[in-house]
């Protein structure tokens, strides 16, 4: 066989599982006299190694002949860097042969050349880089996830860097149990991916936050949750994020009681879907006695075609609604009681009631008079107060009173407001 000075033995780029190029290390070439000292290679070894490139590189490929080849090596192998090139041979070799496998007998096959090229002195220090990377994805793979936290950081360390490498930092960690470790990391992967001038994937958004509530870290997730609708704020996903958040599971027991501000929160957000939202928002307003608003929504949800003319059971709550309105004072009287009320919970009655006729001006100045009086509930009132100045278009002065709401489960709504107040829907 005719001696070469070169070989290009990475000329096929075989694709690993973890989306990381497995290749074959190149046969160095000689040099002048003069030049660079590089590794030298038994006559054998070059023989074995060129027989296995070529196998390798034909199409299709003939593994029968470089099975046969990078044995040949392995005999002929002395050196370490004679070693080097069997581990980088036997891997693409090995990879070829396992295509098609189960993913864990693949790994089992490609892991101990793979770990070989890793010990080997031989092997270049930005090469161990990529062969860490791909470790790390053999052990994600196999749910080895601590060590795929290691091998990912390690290859970091060696200098290694993909458009990927920091996000699967980040999943290896939060599946080994760091959630909150790995929520961070993920961050940096989304600064990074805006540094570069590219918008962060929805998917690592609801990952973050999905693993983040599941570990009970509410606060985390609700950061997680804002970044997501700041950059991905459609009405759709607006509502997706207020039903999980208040509406299914143990939460729905949780926000009870605060069912009507998330309901506001789906018609500020212009986030509900049909007749029903409309209907069990009015069935909400109606059961905690704000009749006004109940039937303020109604009308509206008629007035859409939202809710069919003839609904009989949204005309049955307008006629509740109509009913209780008949029944209670005018809002003029709710206000002039509150004025000369010695304590603020007529005027916090009076704020609830104007916000539910969308009067936000009246709501607010009946809510600031509940704070000069003395809140019977001061977190409700800040909460509604700030409800009201965003949706009266005073986003500053929300976030102020919004940041006043001390304990939960006000506390938790109002982060989601101003989730709103930040970041308003945008187009889908």
């Amino acid at each position: 066989m005719k001696m070469v000075s070169k070989i290009a033995l990475a000329a096929a780029l075989v694709v690993g599982m973890n989306g990381a190029a497995l290749v074959a290390p190149a046969i160095a070439k000689k040099e002048k006299a003069d030049g660079p000292a590089t590794p030298t290679i038994s006559k054998e070894a070059r023989a074995a190694a060129v027989d296995a490139q070529t196998a390798l590189g034909a199409t299709p490929k003939d593994l029968t002949k470089a099975a046969a080849a990078v044995d040949a090596l392995d005999a002929a192998a002395k050196s370490d860097y004679e070693k080097y090139l069997a581990s980088g041979l036997r891997l693409s070799l090995v990879n070829a042969q396992t295509a098609g496998q189960p993913e864990t007998q693949r790994v089992a096959a490609l892991t101990p050349p793979l770990d070989a090229l890793i010990a080997n002195p031989a092997t270049p220090k930005a090469e161990l880089g990529i062969r860490y990377e791909e470790r790390a994805g053999f052990a994600f793979a196999t749910k080895d996830y601590k060590l795929a936290v290691q091998d990912y950081t390690k290859a970091r360390d060696l200098g290694f860097t993909n458009d990927d490498l920091q996000l699967n930092i980040a999943r290896s960690k939060v599946e080994a149990g760091d959630v909150a470790g790995g929520a961070n990391d993920l961050e940096a992967a989304v600064k990074a991916e805006k540094a570069a001038g590219r918008k962060p994937p929805e998917a690592w958004y609801k990952y973050a936050f999905t693993r983040l509530t599941k570990a009970g870290l509410t606060e985390q997730a609700d950061a997680w949750t804002a970044a997501w609708l700041s950059d991905y704020g459609t009405a759709p996903n607006w509502r997706g994020a207020i039903y999980t958040f208040g509406f299914q599971g143990p939460a729905a027991v949780k926000y009870s009681k605060n069912r009507i501000d998330l309901f506001r929160l789906l018609w500020a957000t212009k986030s509900q879907a049909g007749q029903r939202e409309y209907m069990d928002y009015a069935d909400a307003a109606l059961t905690i006695g704000l009749p006004n608003e109940a039937k303020t929504v109604l009308d509206e949800g008629f007035a859409s075609s939202a809710i069919p003319k003839g609904n009989i059971t949204a005309t049955e709550l307008l006629t509740r609604a109509k009913t209780g309105i008949a029944g209670s004072s005018s809002l003029a009287i709710k206000e002039k009681n509150a004025l000369g009320a010695p304590k603020g919970d007529l005027a916090q009655q009076a704020g609830d009631a104007y916000f539910g006729t969308r009067n936000y001006a009246k709501a607010i100045e009946m809510y600031r008079l509940c704070e000069t009086k003395g809140a019977p509930d001061a977190d409700r009132n800040n909460l509604h107060l700030g409800m009201a100045l965003a949706l009266s278009g005073d986003r500053a002065g929300a976030k102020t009173a919004l940041a006043e709401v001390a304990a939960e489960p006000n506390k938790a709504i109002a982060r989601l407001w101003t989730v709103f107040v930040d970041a308003p829907p945008t187009a889908a």
